[in-house]
């Protein structure tokens, strides 16, 4: 197979920063990462590398010139978004750095970080669809009792469901102690929902059989502010005797964006018809504190989506500017002789090189930040997990805020 002209990212980048640099394989002796090796890193890595290069960056101008379309309260997406989820699931990425007991493989999120690079790069659309579920039912792993693990976390670990983080509200936006969407508990066990989000992300999709929203509101009578927000999961569809029946969670818009144009963004309604039912997730009124885990997964994410893009870009960049004859070199003042690649410029080079600066250093951040969850979460002793944990607390918004720098600019903050 002949060499991709845009290689995406730098395999030679990638392989010196995790293994030259942050030396993951000492991850390994570490219990939780003990039955991994550079081997079996480099097994995922190649897998990722090759659906991105293959599968995913083929298809990117295809599904962002025909985005999904609402059509009778249901979202259509295009049809060659189903081919590529369902290849991803396949690899194996909703499980791959959750723990065996659920199904997982263990891999260190910094592995796994950058791993997923290379398909955020080859389609970013794509991947949101992944990296929302697995955020979503972590949620449901780390807080959910055994009768959620089973009823919601399972079906989305094994891709046949999706997941969402509803938060925003229309009259609240980032003011989460301002949302009104509203649960009353029931005699049965669950709780009635009622109210309206926006901008939620992967929202309503024909990809797979259901969507489980991961999402604050308040119960009757609690605390107001953010101290009474409470987290629930709400099936689009809920379990019942027969199957999965409607639960009165319908989409309200479709809301336009400039970049990740296969992934929908949805204004969604809950509850219309009084028969919306949610489960609630961890303890009540702590639900915003449970949501923070999902939100600081998704920063890392964030930062990785800005990383991939910048990439793309420069590896763009330096390919045109290879091949775009202008000019001619400083002090030539010939105007029959050939004219140069613009590579060959200074002023050309010195913004390439900028653009590279950019990208190494980004990438760097972001999965130094991905090692220290790692070690934050398995380090042998307490105080190398607490400086662990200080350093990712440092570190998260930094590699969140990549995609702002100016020039390459994403569409990755509208979660």
């Amino acid at each position: 197979m002949a060499p991709l002209a845009n290689p995406l990212i730098s395999d030679r980048d990638v392989e010196f920063l995790l293994y030259e640099v942050l030396d993951v394989e000492s991850l390994c002796a570490l219990s939780a990462f003990s039955e991994h090796s550079r081997e079996t890193f480099d097994l995922v890595l190649q897998a990722t590398r090759r659906f991105a290069r293959e599968k995913l960056f083929p298809s990117y101008r295809a599904i962002d010139e025909a985005p999904p379309e609402l059509i009778d309260g249901a979202v259509r997406v295009h049809p060659q978004m189903r081919e590529l989820y369902r290849g991803i699931v396949e690899l194996g990425l909703l499980t791959a750095s959750r723990p065996e007991a659920v199904g997982g493989q263990d891999l260190p999120l910094s592995v796994f970080t950058v791993a997923t690079t290379y398909l955020m790069a080859g389609n970013l659309s794509a991947y949101g669809y992944i990296g929302l579920t697995l955020g979503a039912a972590h949620l449901i792993e780390a807080f959910g009792d055994e009768a959620l693990l089973r009823r919601f976390m399972a079906p989305m670990y094994e891709g046949r469901w999706t997941g969402t983080m509803a938060l925003t509200e229309p009259q609240a936006g980032s003011s989460l102690a301002d949302i009104t969407t509203t649960a009353t508990p029931t005699e049965d066990g669950h709780y009635l929902i009622r109210g309206n989000k926006i901008f939620i992300s992967g929202g309503e999709h024909d990809l797979a059989e259901n969507v489980v929203h991961l999402l604050l509101a308040r119960i009757d009578f609690a605390p107001a502010g953010s101290r009474g927000i409470s987290l629930f999961a709400v099936p689009k569809r809920r379990p019942g005797a027969g199957g999965l029946v409607d639960n009165d969670v319908h989409a309200a818009g479709l809301i336009h964006k400039i970049g990740w144009r296969g992934l929908p963004s949805m204004a969604m309604s809950y509850g219309e018809n009084g028969d919306c039912r949610g489960w609630l997730v961890g303890a009540a009124n702590r639900g915003l504190a449970h949501m923070f885990q999902m939100m600081n997964e998704a920063r890392i994410m964030v930062g990785a989506n800005g990383v991939s893009t910048a990439s793309v870009a420069y590896h763009e960049s330096v390919e045109y500017a290879r091949t775009r004859p202008q000019g001619r070199p400083l002090g030539n003042k010939d105007p029959v002789t050939p004219q140069v690649p613009i590579i060959d410029h200074a002023d050309v080079r010195r913004m390439l090189l900028r653009q590279k600066a950019i990208v190494e250093g980004a990438l760097s951040v972001v999965v130094v930040t991905a090692q220290y969850s790692d070690l934050a979460a398995h380090a042998p002793t307490e105080a190398e997990r607490s400086r662990a944990q200080l350093l990712l607390d440092l570190l998260t918004p930094i590699a969140k805020s990549f995609p702002a720098e100016k020039g390459f600019e994403s569409n990755a903050l509208a979660l």
